[in-house]
């Protein structure tokens, strides 16, 4: 029997199954098509997913594939700058690119290939689901494979990644609410020549006309992507006719100077299903939710279910936590995505308003809030903190990301964070704002790793000690008013701390909502 069963085996399934095998659970994954679609859909992710790659260990098979987003700039009819989305200095929170441009192919591809070494991990391309029955413990999966043959599998939990128009869902019954945008686009990818390529925009620009918004976006190599919203009198009507696509691209290409590589008329959604689990099956990515591409969310939002989902099936799966903790899947991820969702809309109404007056109106209102000025938007900040789940709600820092810093380690200088430490829950501690001795009486828990965390060199390591070397936990930790964090196996903060007794008190708290013994692990000594 597996553990996990994933039906679809796109670059949110293949993410999955590759987190689900890094931590040894047995998985197979299916998917009805037998080779990876070859043309570009996703044209970007962000440093959430790059940190998730990190972890599969992709990223270096990643770096020809990727480039890192350049700044998005929001212009008028009059060529006046509304708003630019960019990002803060380096070091990144995360220490990489807050966005990239990519290859989605060539991701896929790198992400199988991965998982291709994995020997607890099947693969049945060109196989079909059928449909699943349920029982209190366990899933039967019924399949259709390349040859027709009907194959029934077994497993603890099923994992629907069938996309938009999911099956799972369907079967299941469980329906989608609607965020109230519903637009017709047409999605243009084409190849430029080289040398036309320096009179293009050198930024991503979302061109705010309202008689044809249009977005361009510099993808990587000659590759570049326009979106163009279609009129009125073009909604169910006129095909994609090369000759209409020529008259589009017009006040930038001529047909003599490139190549379209793709181009697909679209509806840009925004819709959230209404559950995320039923008993021991799951939605992630695109059957649970659909974006709109303003924020450049729509992929990120379904590797961040996935890298959600991945500790917490391992944890269950593992015996480390109770059942009960899948319950904090939707209950995290579906208010998160709502709220992302809602913000990729407000950033979408910018461009594609329709009405003269009302988008002049809008533009002036976010000039204003920035008086009179460009209104500059650190891309990093846009994103959410979960507002419930697994986290301690109401201490301080609990629901946000967790930086990554370079750091130096007895064994290694520069290292990512991360690297240190493998599907665990972190116990964080600034060594200079807790008295030593206090420091030296925590003990690490059997499921929580202790790091010690300095802002000069050392001259001996413990093996504990880490030495932050652009103090960016130090600036991070100043901000948040403490000394220390619990943070979760996937880097989101249980609660920051701000004394030791606020640190017994968070431990406790954590133990108690896992169904750890306290007794038994000797969390913190005398």
């Amino acid at each position: 029997m597996y553990d996990v069963v994933i039906v679809g085996y796109g670059p949110v399934g293949a993410t999955l199954a590759a987190l689900l095998g890094k931590l040894g659970l047995q998985v197979a994954v299916l998917d009805k098509s037998e080779e990876i679609y070859p043309k570009p859909r996703a044209v970007g992710f962000d440093h959430d997913a790059m940190r998730l790659f990190q972890r599969i260990g992709i990223c270096d098979d990643l770096k020809p594939y990727i480039e890192p987003f350049r700044d998005e700039l929001y212009i008028d009819s009059s060529g006046r700058e509304i708003q630019r989305i960019t990002q803060t200095p380096e070091p990144f929170p995360l220490s990489w690119q807050p966005y990239f441009t990519c290859n989605q192919p060539a991701i896929e591809q790198a992400l199988r290939t991965g998982i291709a070494h994995m020997p607890n991990v099947s693969i049945s391309l060109g196989t079909e689901y059928i449909e699943l029955q349920q029982s209190p413990d366990s899933v039967l999966v019924h399949l259709r494979t390349s040859d027709r043959r009907h194959v029934i599998v077994q497993c603890r939990y099923v994992i629907g990644c069938d996309g938009a128009t999911s099956s799972i869902r369907q079967q299941l019954g469980i329906r989608l609410q609607n965020l109230d945008y519903d637009e017709p686009w047409i999605v243009v990818d084409v190849l430029v020549d080289d040398d036309i390529l320096r009179t293009l925009p050198q930024t991503n620009v979302q061109y705010c006309i309202p008689e044809r918004p249009c977005t361009m976006i510099c993808c990587p190599g000659n590759h570049r992507r326009w979106e163009f919203m279609q009129v009125d009198s073009e909604i169910g009507g006129e095909s994609i006719s090369d000759q209409h696509l020529w008259e589009l691209l017009s006040p930038w290409l001529q047909p003599d100077q490139a190549k379209i590589w793709r181009a697909a008329a679209y509806r840009f959604h925004a819709l959230v299903a209404k559950e995320w689990r039923q008993n021991r099956v799951f939605l992630v990515g695109d059957s649970a939710h659909q974006t709109p591409p303003f924020l450049g969310q729509g992929m990120c939002q379904g590797l961040r279910d996935a890298g959600n989902l991945a500790w917490k099936l391992h944890a269950v799966l593992s015996g480390r936590a109770h059942e009960d903790l899948l319950e904090t899947y939707g209950l995290e991820r579906r208010p998160h995505v709502v709220e992302t969702t809602r913000r990729a809309i407000e950033f979408g109404l910018v461009i594609s308003e329709l009405d003269p007056q009302r988008m002049l109106e809008r533009h002036e209102a976010i000039l204003a809030s920035s008086g009179g000025q460009t209104k500059v938007i650190p891309r990093e900040n846009l994103i959410p903190d979960l507002k419930a789940g697994m986290v301690d709600i109401g201490r301080p820092m609990a629901g946000c990301v967790f930086p990554q810093p370079l750091v130096d380690t007895a064994e290694q200088c520069d290292q990512l964070m991360d690297n240190l430490t493998d599907n665990a829950f972190r116990l964080v501690i600034l060594a200079n704002t807790m008295d030593p001795e206090e420091v030296t009486r925590i003990i690490p828990p059997s499921h929580i790793v202790l790091q010690v965390i300095h802002t000069a060199p050392l001259k001996e390591f413990t093996g504990l000690e880490v030495v932050d070397k652009h103090n960016t936990l130090h600036s991070w930790f100043a901000d948040a008013g403490c000394v220390g964090a619990i943070v979760r196996p996937d880097h989101y903060v249980y609660a920051a701390v701000t004394s030791f007794i606020d640190l017994h008190q968070c431990l406790d708290s954590l133990c108690s909502r896992m169904g750890w013994s306290r007794s038994r692990d000797n969390l913190i000594s005398g």
